[in-house]
């Protein structure tokens, strides 16, 4: 069965369109409700495709029929979503809007899991004060190089599996980029996988390390 072919057996039985599938998907909405379901268990109920995770819910304004569907089902069937203030955008700014929400959802996981991951590390390191590194990385999303370092030395000691993206890192400040100048190739290397592209590049023309992307 084709991808419209699904759709369309998907969608007309909940819509008041039941012949057209582009007149039927123009009485459907974003309602901006998401889910991070934790794991990709789920199908879009849409398109039927497997593996979902990011689940967004869908209305039929006609009949409040509801559909929880994939990032992707919204934007390639450009169904509209409803604004903070209740009205419906149109096409490009439903776009941003679905996007925005997804990268909200992405971020909101990796926070978790970075959270998770200190918790872990706190039952095995008895002195290893989790709430100074919690609260820091809630007020500015990020470690200095120095934290991070050490909060990776640390998961790696005590053999943590953690996902290296998640930790993320802050060059902003003065001290901070200095932290990286006078730090050894194996402590850049060790944070090479945490640092943005532009982090990367600004280690390069400042440390004279040449490491390897």
């Amino acid at each position: 069965m084709s991808y419209i072919s699904r759709c369309e057996d998907n969608i007309f039985p909940l819509s008041e369109e039941k012949n057209n599938l582009d007149i039927a998907l123009r009485e459907w909405v974003y309602t901006r409700d998401m889910y991070d379901l934790g794991e990709a268990v789920e199908n879009c109920e849409l398109c039927d495709h497997p593996n979902i995770r990011y689940q967004f819910k869908i209305r039929n304004l006609h009949n409040d029929n509801e559909l929880l569907v994939g990032s992707e089902c919204i934007n390639n069937f450009e169904i509209k979503a409803i604004s903070d203030g209740g009205y419906i955008l149109d096409a490009d700014r439903s776009q941003k809007k679905v996007n925005r929400d997804r990268r909200h959802l992405v971020a909101e996981a990796s926070k978790k899991r970075l959270i998770n991951t200190l918790v872990e590390l706190s039952r095995k390191e008895e002195k290893f004060n989790i709430n100074s590194f919690i609260d820091y990385v809630q007020d500015r999303g990020a470690f200095t190089p120095n934290q991070l370092v050490f909060l990776l030395s640390m998961l790696n000691r005590n053999n943590i599996k953690y996902r290296a993206s998640d930790f993320k890192i802050t060059i902003h400040r003065n001290r901070e980029k200095d932290q990286l100048k006078s730090m050894p190739e194996w402590k850049l290397s060790r944070l090479w996988l945490s640092m943005a592209s532009s982090q990367r590049k600004w280690v390069i023309e400042n440390t004279g390390y040449s490491l390897l992307e």
